[in-house]
């Protein structure tokens, strides 16, 4: 009656445990493990049970005792698992003598589940907040380890306790639950990312579908986890990405789109003011940083308290630099606010009790059409005209004109007949200017002055190519070239006098200064007491380029340093302590003024008197009459320069040259009239 089974079923006598049948099925399921078998299948009657077991004995003990059937088992047969259940076959008096096995292979179940518990251990041990839905009831079917954790942050905010979630709804995550549970019930909408907003927290859940292998939908599983501090650091940056961290204002990047935004409108009406602080760099270089960013931070708060208004947008472009673009304004309406914002800015910052700072302002203003109707042409007129109002003395704004940029292209034209000039080395000149003991009438320095013979402009003015070198950063090759030229020159003079060479503030705090005056020097054999180094206050103001660290290599060389145009700017007795110079160059405008001027003559003798109680050399600059050699000797100078004492004069092997560029100049002036 088991041969129609559609399950493996045998029976086994109990006295001898040999197997007496085994159905059709048997025999097939059997032929199936053949291998693990080790021998015939159909040979299977007559053989011990003892066949599918490594320890037949526990097996049977149990077969003994009638008491313990029915019985049902999992075993591991070889590689294979069998399920099987016993049950007792009393003969006709009652005693149990047989037993029925059906039996069935269940190595694919046990291996699914075993994937299942890893998957599940897997889920259990990941590092995100893991939960799955059941998609009919929405009740939650399982919370990984991490959930539980996750939860805990925001226990406070569920109507239940978290040890209770398992099983509940998924409806206590929502006031609303009915969108969520159109969304979970129904596979196409998965995957499905979103945010919820829970309390003050803030979740973040990406959900995805859990289908069998016959491709039916298991449920909707979710990764979640509190983001409320990573949306607020998205906040941040987004915050970073566009405004100014200093003063909240709008940063560059906004600014230009906004600016490119209003370009794009139909017939632009704007205007375009460009701001930069005037004396903001020596606030900030003599007071600190901190200063600097409070005075900034004050700029901003007056500049946008009076541009709150539709239509304005107020811009940080970085540094001391602000803008501002008026939305339907033209050239009147932007002149009289940079008019009106100039009085605004210039009125002075009480920073601290006891600290009151005043800054300028200089502005350039370019307005559309007139000056453009693109973004870079618009910014760049606008810096344009920035520059002009600086160049015309601060403090005041000056309009976008066409010959702002002529001049502009005149100067990188000039740049360009510099660059080449410096290649060829044929039209630059060292004038040398004597520096005189008073007491004694001895020459003891000459002051190297650069010049500049252009084929077709002639001369040309050092006060208007060196800013060119310095902005373009020629000056680094013209410095070495002007040191070279001007150790070699003094090497052939007779009378052993030092020469004086000044270096920009910009080739300083590069840390190559004291290697360009050791090569000079050794390549001429020149001693190093024999060569000055005649450096302005204002190059001591940047402390971030380390210049003092430069100023001190090349004295450690033996070469001396000497303070220029001491006196105007940024003067200070701090300079005089934060470096030990050989000399103090007493600006000429103080000499020229104190014949006349009272005041001036006693900062003269104040400077002399400070010269001779440190230990250091004073030069008196623009003696030009005997009035003012005069007044430098009896208020102590050391020494002087001016025309009345020597007038600036080619070395002996550049005279020849010079006088006929001089004579072709001559000869071209009237062929040109």
């Amino acid at each position: 009656m088991f041969d129609a089974l559609p399950v493996g079923a045998m029976t086994c006598n109990l006295d001898t445990f040999e197997i007496d049948y085994a159905n059709p099925c048997s025999i097939d399921l059997l032929q199936s493990i053949r291998e693990t078998l080790g021998f015939d299948p159909r040979s299977i009657v007559g053989t011990s049970i003892d066949v599918f077991h490594e320890n037949p004995l526990h097996q049977r003990t149990l077969l003994s005792d009638a008491a313990r059937l029915p019985h049902k088992a999992r075993i591991c047969f070889g590689t294979e698992w069998l399920d099987l259940h016993i049950h007792p076959l009393p003969d006709s008096t009652g005693r149990v003598s047989r037993a029925l096995l059906v039996w069935a292979i269940a190595t694919a179940e046990v291996a699914k589940k075993q994937e299942e518990y890893r998957l599940l251990r897997m889920i259990d041990n990941m590092p995100v907040a893991v939960m799955t839905v059941d998609p009919v009831t929405f009740a939650i079917t399982c919370l990984n380890e991490t959930s539980m954790r996750t939860i805990e942050q925001i226990e406070g905010l569920l109507p239940i306790e978290p040890s209770e979630l398992l099983g509940a709804s998924i409806d206590v995550f929502h006031l609303a639950p009915e969108h969520q549970r159109r969304l979970l019930s129904d596979p196409t909408n998965l995957p499905h990312h979103a945010r919820i907003k829970l309390g003050p927290e803030m979740l973040d859940l990406q959900i995805s579908a859990v289908t069998g292998t016959d491709g039916t939908y298991l449920g909707p599983m979710l990764t979640w986890s509190v983001i409320t501090k990573q949306v607020a650091a998205e906040a941040r940056i987004q915050q970073l990405a566009h405004y100014d961290t200093l003063t909240g204002l709008a940063n560059r990047n906004t600014f230009r789109e906004h600016l490119n935004a209003c370009l794009s409108q139909p017939a632009p009406q704007l205007g375009l003011l460009f701001i930069d602080l005037d004396g903001f760099k020596f606030v900030n270089d003599s007071n600190g940083h901190l200063v600097g960013d409070t005075l900034l931070s004050r700029v901003a708060d007056r500049v946008r308290a009076r541009y709150a208004q539709p239509g304005v947008m107020v811009g940080r472009l970085g540094g001391d630099e602000f803008a501002i673009l008026i939305s339907g304004g033209g050239r009147v309406e932007a002149t009289q606010r940079a008019e009106a914002l100039i009085l605004e800015i210039v009125a002075p910052y009480q920073i601290e009790a006891d600290r009151r700072l005043e800054i300028g302002a200089s502005i350039g203003i370019a307005v559309t059409p007139e000056h453009g109707l693109d973004s870079e042409t618009l910014l760049s007129r606008a810096d344009m005209a920035l520059y002009a109002a600086k160049a015309a003395g601060k403090k005041t704004f000056r309009l976008f004109t066409p010959d702002l940029e002529t001049r502009l292209h005149e100067r990188v034209r000039l740049e360009i007949k510099l660059r080449t000039a410096l290649m060829e080395l044929d039209s630059l000149f060292l004038f040398y200017q004597p520096i005189i003991d008073i007491e004694t009438g001895r020459i003891t320095a000459r002051e190297g002055l650069i010049r500049w013979h252009h084929h077709v402009r002639g001369w040309i003015s050092p006060q208007e190519f060196i800013p060119v070198a310095e902005e373009s950063g020629l000056i680094e090759d013209l410095g070495i070239w002007v040191l070279n030229r001007a150790c070699e020159d003094a090497a052939s003079w007779d009378d052993g006098a030092r020469v004086a060479v000044n270096v920009s503030a910009k080739q300083l705090g590069k840390g190559t200064l004291a290697t360009n005056v050791l090569a000079a020097l050794v390549r001429v054999g020149l001693e190093p007491s024999r060569l000055e180094i005649e450096i302005t206050e204002s190059a001591l103001l940047n402390d971030e380029l380390d210049c003092l660290s430069d100023l001190r290599r090349v004295r450690d060389l033996g070469v001396r340093v000497a303070l220029d145009d001491f006196g105007t700017r940024f003067s200070s007795l701090a300079h005089l302590r934060s470096f030990p110079f050989d000399k103090i160059k007493i600006d000429g405008s103080f000499v020229q003024d104190a014949v006349q001027r009272p005041d001036c003559a006693a900062i003269v003798g104040v400077v002399a008197d400070l010269g001779r109680r440190i230990g250091v050399t004073t030069v008196a600059e623009g003696v030009e009459t005997q009035a003012h050699f005069d007044l430098v000797k009896a208020e102590g100078c050391t020494e002087g320069q001016g025309y009345l004492l020597g007038r600036p004069m080619p070395s002996e092997r550049d005279v020849a040259a010079i006088a006929a560029l001089n004579r072709r100049a001559l000869e071209i002036l009237p062929l040109a009239s």
